[in-house]
């Protein structure tokens, strides 16, 4: 009995802890790429444009940029400070949006009064709770897009393009949900592993 509980449990934490997750993940590769040519990476510039669509401040900066290192460590890339194979940039953004939702709309149960002149005294009627059909409503929310690009450092073509897309609890994008986006991005990056 014992495991059974304990089983129905665990399957239960699992599917709570996949239901928060909307994380949706997609890469694309340019045509003709051998990404067994390329073994160190470096980070481009933080300045002009590519520094407007970074994080907002450097811890987070500093988290994502460890957060990717550490994926293509994973995959025996080093990251060299000269003369990389390839260069890499990220850059977040935040939408705004509403999202229309729709429950379900029940009459409230009540209980009415009544005087009864035969028995002479006060009656009561219970009337229960029925369907009354359906309450749709505005939702706002932000959803934010994380984006993995890597440039071929000597013809300076882009050769791989990660993103992220997710919803945002909080006011910006924190550190751990940047870490996961960075984690199920470089997830469907298949590269050679000596």
């Amino acid at each position: 009995m014992k495991k059974k509980i304990t089983w129905n449990l665990l399957t239960m934490a699992i599917i709570v802890s996949f239901a928060g997750c909307s994380t949706t993940s997609h890469i694309e590769v340019a045509k003709g790429v051998d990404f067994s040519k390329y073994k160190t990476f470096g980070w481009l510039n933080d300045s002009g444009v590519q520094a407007a669509n970074r994080a907002d401040n450097d811890i987070i900066d500093n988290n994502i940029k460890n957060s990717i290192s550490v994926e293509l460590q994973k995959k025996n890339w080093m990251e060299a400070d000269r003369q990389p194979d390839v260069w890499l940039d990220y850059n977040v953004m935040v939408e705004k949006g509403v999202r229309r939702e729709t429950d379900p709309a029940y009459i409230y149960p009540y209980t009415g009064y009544y005087y009864n002149s035969w028995r002479h005294r006060m009656g009561y009627f219970y009337n229960p709770a029925f369907f009354s059909g359906y309450r749709s409503y505005n939702v706002p929310f932000k959803e934010g897009t994380l984006t993995v690009n890597m440039v071929d450092a000597k013809t300076n073509k882009l050769i791989w393009q990660g993103w992220a897309k997710g919803d945002i609890t909080d006011k910006g994008v924190t550190s751990k949900e940047a870490e996961a986006d960075v984690r199920s991005i470089f997830r469907k990056l298949d590269l050679p592993v000596e």
